[in-house]
């Protein structure tokens, strides 16, 4: 899965966000990492971007097919932001017992 993402990578999802890569890394985690940009207040436009994510997580796991690779195999998602210099604004995680 992180293979596929990569070939089209990175890639802009919207006016702020670039996609970078995924990655399998320890403790059977899947790491999405991506880019805050053209904002003075990256902190903010992240925090609200992962309040919605917790909001709707179950929804999405629930009627999304294409997840259901994670819920299989109990995997923990891990979502990194990064500022336009490298450093890592935010991270957060969405463990099975979120979206079971």
């Amino acid at each position: 899965m992180a293979v596929n993402l990569n070939a089209s990578a990175p890639v802009m999802l919207d006016r702020n966000t670039r996609f970078e890569e995924a990655s399998v890394i320890r403790g059977n985690t899947f790491r999405y990492r991506y880019t805050v940009l053209n904002t003075s207040n990256p902190d903010s436009l992240v925090e609200n971007g992962l309040q919605s994510l917790k909001e709707n997580i179950g929804k999405e796991f629930s009627s999304n097919p294409d997840l259901r690779i994670f819920k299989e195999n109990n995997v923990t998602i891990e979502y990194v932001y990064n500022d336009e210099n490298g450093r890592t604004i935010r991270s957060a995680q969405i463990t099975p017992n979120d979206y079971q």
